[in-house]
Parts: C-alpha cells; structure tokens; sequence
C-alpha cells in the first residue's frame, strides 16, 4: 500500500486580536486531539508564488484515513480558513 503525501495550501482570513487568540487556542485543542492515522509532518508560513498564506504537510497509509480526518479537520478550521486546495502524491 502506498504511503500518501498531502500538500494543502491554505488561505487565512483577517482576524482580530481576539480572533485570533482563539484560533491559537483551537489550534492547540487541535494537534492534542490530533488522529494518529493522518501525520502532521509541517506547517509552513508564506506560500511565496502563491496567493496562499502557508503550506501544511500531512501523510497518510489510506486515501479513507485522510477523508475521515479532513472532514473532522475543517469542521474545526472553517471558521478562519476559508480556502484550501490539496495537491496528493505519493511516495517512493
């Protein structure tokens, strides 16, 4: 079975102060809550090239585990993430 690597781009609306206290503190909840079947291997700032604000890095052993983790995941983010887009490879 091949292991799955994903590339989700990412754009950030404008928050505020509070806004985005919160969305630190949810982020936190997030990577403890974290499911152990999807990997978290960065989270990069500044998509240079792209209209994007960061890049985030995740694998996977099964397309089913990352759907799964996905809808959980942006059920979460939605609310300050109003973009993604997802490039999928996989590895050698």
């Amino acid at each position: 079975m091949p292991t799955y690597i994903y590339f989700v781009l990412y754009k950030l609306k404008e928050l505020s102060p509070e806004e985005e206290e919160r969305a630190r503190n949810e982020w936190e909840k997030i990577t403890e809550e974290w499911p152990p079947e999807v990997r978290l291997i960065g989270v990069y700032d500044h998509a240079w090239g792209t209209e994007y604000n960061g890049i985030m890095v995740l694998e996977s052993e099964s397309m089913d585990s990352f759907t799964r983790f996905w809808k959980w995941f942006r059920d979460k983010v939605r609310w300050y993430v109003p973009e993604t887009r997802t490039i999928i490879a996989t590895k050698r």
